[in-house]
């Protein structure tokens, strides 16, 4: 058992388009938002800890009310680009692997932190690599260019196969 701690930082499009609960962001519209966690190589038991999420805003917008983490073992074939509402498409069942409720953002400054200790998710990836939509709980008007942060912590069981976690 090792240690990983994976991150990915997610640029919106430079638009003000009001994202609707359930919207996907992302940094373009006409391309997928999913966006990939590298962790190690090859196939990995994965115990998931603690999430991160640093928004750069300096204050929580009306309606902001909390955001999810879609969680994939593999890239997903759905093709969903910002401000495009998220489903679970029957395509991306083999693949989903659940969802991270992030919470509610706290202002701490000029950044905005959502930050979760207690997590306790295994799951399994069959490249090493996890795969996520970040997606708007509430409705609100997103600022243009905003900056998230996602960042994953936890534990790697390498022995562990697919049948193990099912």
């Amino acid at each position: 058992m090792s240690a990983f701690t994976v991150e990915k930082v997610v640029t919106r499009v430079s638009d003000t388009n009001v994202y609707a609960a359930n919207d996907v962001i992302g940094p373009a519209t006409g391309a997928t938002a999913a966006f990939e966690l590298p962790i190690v190589r090859g196939a990995m038991g994965i115990r998931i800890r603690s999430s991160l999420l640093v928004v750069q805003s300096s204050a929580v917008i009306s309606g902001e009310t909390s955001y999810n983490l879609h969680l994939y073992s593999e890239a997903p074939a759905s093709v969903f680009g910002d401000n495009a509402a998220w489903d679970l498409a029957s395509a991306d069942w083999g693949t989903f692997i659940g969802t991270i409720a992030l919470g509610t953002p706290a202002d701490i400054g000029s950044s905005l932190v959502i930050a979760t200790d207690t997590l306790d998710r295994f799951v399994y990836s069959k490249t090493g690599s996890l795969w996520a939509y970040l997606v708007t709980v509430g409705t609100y008007t997103p600022a243009s260019g905003r900056v998230y942060r996602v960042r994953l912590s936890g534990e790697l069981f390498p022995t562990l196969s697919n049948e193990v976690l099912d």
